[in-house]
């Protein structure tokens, strides 16, 4: 199905979109034009961004992070992305927003040459929002896209969450329904494997703090590793590539938009190779 299509689906869908959301400008907020798909959404225009995420061992593409871009509907002024997040004026409107935006990406991704897993990010506000039956309605939203649940990764940032039982229950009903888990920040506030144990993510990322601390940063990612979940970091620049941190067994690497590898997966590709030869010699 054309994009066009999906946007003319998913704009009509009164069952995704409560009627009242026209107050927020939700009541059509995908636009579809030049091949992409655009999130409109109080005066702000909202779009994708797609980093790539590759195997450390060999290079190869995994998968994926998707980001969010925000401007000003008008004058195209950049935004930071974590702003739109303080709009919605309930907590209803806030899932509503949260589910819009990894919607937003997922249409984008079908447009992806080179696509894998897709990395989405839940806030910590959905989960909590959310009594029960999560990830029912974004699934529904999936299906007419063509994409499983298993090829979404959804990304969670715990820390803070007091409720440790609802998000247990919460990331138990995800995984129920095929979607793959990831902890993210881990380590910002504090070292929490027992919760983490009670979680059972695929994949763990490592808080950037935790990279430049004097902790022990091998037994850490050992410790994960036999949960077992895999070890990711990401923002990470090239020279981190020639340290030694590598060799101690991280899996994944995200390469962020900042970073001073160049964004082709070839380069990358060879960044890596060039850092397991140095650690294996």
């Amino acid at each position: 199905m054309p994009l066009t299509d999906f946007v003319r689906t998913l704009n009509h869908s009164q069952a995704v979109f409560p009627a009242h959301y026209a107050r927020t400008g939700l009541d059509q907020p995908f636009v579809a034009a030049d091949g992409r798909v655009f999130l409109h959404y109080a005066n702000i225009r909202l779009e994708s961004q797609f980093l790539p995420i590759v195997e450390t061992a060999s290079g190869k593409l995994h998968g994926h992070a998707a980001s969010l871009q925000a401007f000003g509907l008008s004058n195209r002024i950049p935004l930071l992305p974590e702003s739109v997040f303080v709009l919605p004026t309930d907590n209803e409107e806030f899932v509503y927003l949260d589910r819009l935006v990894r919607t937003l990406h997922a249409l984008n991704y079908l447009t992806q040459p080179e696509r894998g897993n897709l990395l989405l990010k839940v806030h910590a506000r959905h989960l909590l929002s959310v009594s029960s039956r999560h990830g029912l309605a974004f699934e529904e939203i999936l299906k007419p896209c063509g994409l499983l649940p298993a090829q979404i990764t959804l990304e969670m940032d715990i820390n803070g969450i007091d409720d440790a039982e609802h998000l247990i229950r919460a990331v138990d009903s995800y995984r129920s329904r095929g979607y793959g888990i990831a902890i993210g920040r881990f380590g910002r506030n504090k070292l929490d494997f027992g919760l983490l144990r009670e979680l059972q993510p695929d994949i763990v990322k490592l808080d950037p703090s935790l990279l430049s601390s004097h902790r022990p940063i091998a037994q850490i990612i050992e410790s994960i590793q036999q949960m077992p979940a895999r070890v990711m970091v990401d923002n990470i620049e090239l020279a981190a590539l020639r340290k030694p941190i590598l060799a101690s067994g991280i899996d994944l690497l995200g390469v962020s938009s900042n970073s001073k590898i160049r964004l082709d997966l070839e380069s990358t590709q060879t960044a890596l190779c060039w850092a397991n030869n140095r650690s294996a010699a």
